[in-house]
């Protein structure tokens, strides 16, 4: 085989693995201007109406965090798949601990169709919470989506003294290939810019 030939070929083999991969993307982030960040013991909060997937996104979360010594805890160690997720359910289950901030990630579409959901902590957003949770998506489903899928995700950092919304991010992920596939992409993509907007201490 000629040189030609091998770069033809390794130019065919990078376009298709690039073509077959998803694309995460922050595409919207904002944080309290002048906000004295160090924050040390977070808890993570993935807000689906399947606790599989909640538990899978929280755990890889947490595990992302721990990577740069960060101490944090998923909620589902704390509030259980029979509690309502709501902000008094949240609010109790941090107070008296050292927790000292929460990251809410949730949907805010998929595909074409935009769902009004809010962050259980109310933000920005209006809707019903329990009528607009991760449904019929990948993200509530594992396994295969479609070609042409999108999802675009809110995450909310909330310090827990305040109470205050003090960093967020969108996020949108383009034809992912699986729960997992997403999952990893999401929180790799959200824990890189924690760490660069040095929100931990």
């Amino acid at each position: 085989m000629n040189i030609v030939k091998l770069k033809l070929l390794l130019i065919l083999v990078i376009s298709t693995l690039a073509a077959s991969c998803s694309n995460t993307e922050i595409i919207k982030s904002w944080s309290e201007p002048g906000q004295k960040a160090g924050y040390v013991h977070p808890m993570i909060i993935g807000v689906s109406d399947s606790q599989q997937t909640r538990r899978i996104y929280e755990n890889q979360f947490v595990a992302e965090l721990q990577k740069f010594k960060v101490d944090a805890i998923p909620s589902y160690s704390l509030i259980s798949s029979k509690q309502k997720m709501d902000k008094e359910t949240v609010l109790a289950a941090i107070t008296g601990s050292d927790i000292d901030s929460v990251i809410i990630t949730y949907l805010i579409s998929a595909d074409s169709e935009v769902s009004n959901s809010t962050s259980v902590l109310d933000t920005d957003y209006i809707g019903n919470i329990e009528n607009n949770q991760v449904s019929s998506t990948i993200i509530s489903t594992r396994g295969r989506s479609s070609s042409g899928e999108i999802i675009t995700l809110k995450n909310d950092f909330y310090d827990a003294a305040s109470r205050e919304l003090v960093w967020t991010v969108q996020t949108r992920t383009t034809a992912p290939e699986s729960i997992d596939e997403a999952i990893t992409e999401v929180t790799e993509l959200l824990v890189k810019k924690l760490i660069d907007d040095q929100m931990f201490r």
